[in-house]
């Protein structure tokens, strides 16, 4: 079972909004990405803090591997560079509303894995 997710109001507008204006070529995530949107508890701006958000910088270990990576989470067109990860990826759509200490199941093809979040930074 997944961790529960929060929202701000804002983001939660943002991505159903990017939802309902994706291109096709985003078509096997969108079912993933509009069920994390149904299951989140949107809260007020401000109250977020702790939580995964577009903008914020996560950290993030791999269980079996003990791998970290760290990357901020932006929206698809805000991508520049390998520091960036997209909401509307998969590890992106997993991220979004977690906060550290979670631990979740990622699916990259037909391999799982089972990440924990480490740190959030809104800096």
């Amino acid at each position: 079972m997944q961790p529960s997710i929060h929202l701000t109001g804002r983001d939660h507008a943002l991505l159903t909004r990017l939802l309902n204006d994706s291109a096709p070529r985003f078509a096997p995530l969108l079912e993933a990405f509009e069920e994390e949107l149904r299951r989140a508890s949107v809260i007020p701006a401000g109250e977020g803090a702790e939580f995964v958000q577009i903008g914020s910088t996560v950290t993030w270990e791999n269980h079996e591997t003990g791998q970290h990576r760290t990357a901020r989470l932006v929206l698809p067109d805000q991508v520049k560079g390998p520091g960036e990860v997209s909401v509307l990826t998969p590890i992106g759509c997993a991220l979004i509303g977690l906060r550290a200490g979670d631990v979740f199941t990622w699916t990259d093809g037909a391999r799982h894995w089972r990440l924990r979040v480490v740190a959030v930074d809104h800096g």
